[in-house]
């Protein structure tokens, strides 16, 4: 049978992220919390990677270093699609991640580390912690160009007129400063500080190759539009937006960024998550919304074979759950910060008492005899810390996993 493919998969592993960067199209700015496990989906991935080819795939969350996986998924993943060109996207500020460990995975794995900056103050800190992480010499190349950047025309042309003299010439693009004189450029550059220079040092992004052949890209991702969540103030709570479907799809970024969470294919990322942050977080939606929202069904890996194929043949189109996120941008420089956003009413999770038969199985682990004097602590094992939980022998003691 000939394999589906998809030229781009990201892999998500982890809601919890420790930035709080606003409109995150994952909603990790928020009190998102929650790893995928690799013992826990490898299974199912070997089996995708009997039926999937991928042409490119990343590893994200969240932010996928706080993963305490993450070296398995970085291994895992590449053993199964090795001819994969392979990237793992980070704020790179977890440093105590950034070790050898890790440098050795991503190097035997040929793993390109992405980097985003999303505040321009912690510039010169991302830019250390990779250089010290890298292996000398490096190449560095800077990316991509001016024009490319948000709101670029417009913010140009108000920072010139800002700092302007009545007698200067009109500047409002690039083409035009290279027509100025020599001594505005100069006042610009060494009084102002502004420059077609000083302003790519400041806001462009970096390619490095280390030694070894690591490549890092390091984007100044500062920029975001507003996100599919709608926080509301009064109540606490969040909506989403209730925007025409096809409209939403033509503008939207994540299009082509389909998703694999919990063993299972998605459109993209934000359609799947909505019922995550469901789980965890009150949306004030309606009842007709919430059967939309919840009816999204992601491909899984033993889905029929011409299910699995429409799926993927039609996975870029629009979908009903398109109207869930904006369908015009406005975009907004973004300074995060490690503060958590504390927002919205979390939904509390009830845990669930151990049964006796639990109680039993769990003595079984710790090779503890049940007696009428230790059945009740036994009962409550499941809901103390491993560390805590004790037999009445007087000489023996079980810790951590038992023996």
């Amino acid at each position: 049978m000939t394999k589906l493919h998809l030229e781009y998969l990201e892999f998500y592993i982890s809601h919890t992220c420790n930035f709080d960067c606003p409109g995150c199209n994952r909603f990790n700015n928020y009190l998102f919390t929650g790893h995928q496990k690799w013992n826990e989906h490898e299974e199912t991935h070997k089996q995708w990677a009997e039926k999937l080819d991928l042409s490119n795939y990343d590893i994200l969350g969240g932010e996928p270093t706080l993963n305490p996986d993450i070296i398995e998924w970085i291994y895992g993943l590449k053993k199964l699609w090795p001819m994969a060109k392979a990237g793992l996207t980070t704020n790179a500020s977890f440093k105590r991640r950034f070790n050898q460990e890790f440098y050795q995975a991503l190097i035997d794995t040929n793993t390109m580390l992405k980097v985003g900056l999303h505040n321009l103050d912690r510039r010169d800190d991302v830019l250390n912690t990779i250089l010290n992480f890298v292996k000398h010499p490096v190449t560095v190349l800077r990316h991509p160009a001016l024009e490319d950047l948000p709101n670029f025309k417009e913010n140009w042309a108000k920072a010139y007129s800002a700092i302007r003299d009545d007698s200067w010439p009109e500047c409002n693009t690039l083409d035009d400063w290279h027509k100025l004189p020599e001594h505005i450029k100069q006042e610009c550059a060494e009084i102002h500080n502004f420059s077609p220079e000083i302003l790519a040092d400041q806001r462009l992004g970096y390619s490095i190759k280390d030694s070894n052949g690591l490549e890092v890209t390091i984007n100044l991702e500062n920029f975001f539009h507003q996100g599919s969540l709608i926080p509301l103030m009064e109540t606490n709570t969040f909506t989403l937006h209730d925007s025409d479907p096809d409209k939403a799809h033509t503008i939207c970024h994540s299009k082509t960024c389909h998703h694999m969470m919990n063993g299972k294919i998605s459109k993209c990322g934000q359609v799947v998550l909505f019922q995550e942050f469901s789980k965890q977080f009150k949306l004030d939606i309606s009842e007709e919304d919430q059967k939309l929202m919840m009816s999204y069904q992601p491909l899984a890996v033993d889905a029929d074979k011409d299910i699995a194929r429409d799926f993927i043949d039609n996975i870029g189109n629009a979908i009903p759950q398109c109207k869930f996120c904006p369908d015009n941008y406005v975009h907004t420089e973004i300074n995060s910060s490690i503060s958590k956003n504390k927002f919205g009413k979390r939904i509390i999770m009830t845990e669930k008492k151990p049964s006796f038969l639990d109680a039993i199985k769990k003595a079984q682990e710790l090779k503890t005899k049940i007696t009428p004097e230790n059945a009740a602590s036994i009962q409550q094992a499941k809901t103390k810390p491993k560390s805590q939980v004790t037999t009445n022998k007087p000489t023996t003691r079980t810790t951590g996993r038992g023996r």
